[in-house]
C-alpha cells in the first residue's frame, strides 16, 4: 500500500498557497495572504479531473496534510449569514468523495487518514455581526456537525479567518499571515 506521499508526488503541480486557494476572484481578494505553507490547491485536481464543468462536483478549495490529518479548507469571503448550508455540505460530501477515489486509484488506504473540515469565513466586523459571530464562537456551522457525529469527519471547525490563524499556529507551530 503507497501513502499520501504518493498522492503529493502525483499531484505536486498542483502545489499551492494559502493566499492563492483563499482568492475570491468575484471580488478579486485574498482571504489569507500566507505564501509560507505549502497546500494542494484542491479545486484544481477537480478542475483537471472534470474539465466539463457541467459534470464537475464541488469541491473544497485546499487540501493541507499534516501527519495523518487531512484538512480539507474551505475559504468563504463572506459573512456566516451569507454562507450556504447546502452548497457547504455538498462541498464536504463531493470533495471528501473525489478525495477518497484519488486515493484508492493511487492504492492509498483512506481508513489511515483522518478528514478535518474547515470553513474559513471573513472577520466580522459590523457590531451587529461581531455579537452573532460571539455568539456562534466555537459551535460548528452550517449543519456540518452531523458528519462529526456520524464519522463522515473526525473534526469540523467553522470559524473566522482569525481564529483560523491562531489555530494553525497552536497545532502546527507555524505562523500563519492571514
Amino acid at each position: 500500500m503507497a501513502d499520501v506521499n504518493r498522492f503529493i508526488k502525483e499531484y505536486i503541480k498542483h502545489n499551492s498557497t494559502f493566499k492563492e486557494t483563499s482568492f475570491d476572484d468575484n471580488n478579486n481578494l485574498y482571504l489569507c495572504s500566507d505564501e509560507s505553507q505549502n497546500v494542494i490547491n484542491f479545486d484544481k485536481i477537480i478542475e483537471f479531473k472534470y474539465p466539463d464543468s457541467n459534470i464537475r462536483p464541488k469541491s473544497f478549495d485546499t487540501l493541507y496534510i499534516y501527519n495523518n490529518l487531512l484538512f480539507c479548507i474551505e475559504f468563504k469571503n463572506q459573512k456566516p449569514s451569507q454562507i450556504s448550508n447546502s452548497e457547504i455540505q455538498d462541498k464536504l460530501l463531493s470533495g471528501k468523495n473525489e478525495l477518497v477515489k484519488l486515493f484508492q486509484k493511487l492504492n492509498i488506504q483512506v481508513n489511515k487518514y483522518d478528514f478535518v473540515y474547515c470553513v474559513v469565513y471573513k472577520k466580522c466586523i459590523e457590531p451587529r455581526d461581531r455579537y452573532k459571530c460571539g455568539i456562534e464562537k466555537g459551535k460548528i456551522q452550517f449543519n456540518l456537525e452531523k458528519y462529526e457525529k456520524n464519522g463522515f469527519v473526525k473534526k469540523v471547525f467553522t470559524d473566522n479567518v482569525n481564529f483560523f490563524t491562531k489555530q494553525f499556529q497552536k497545532n502546527f507551530y507555524k505562523e500563519l499571515k492571514c
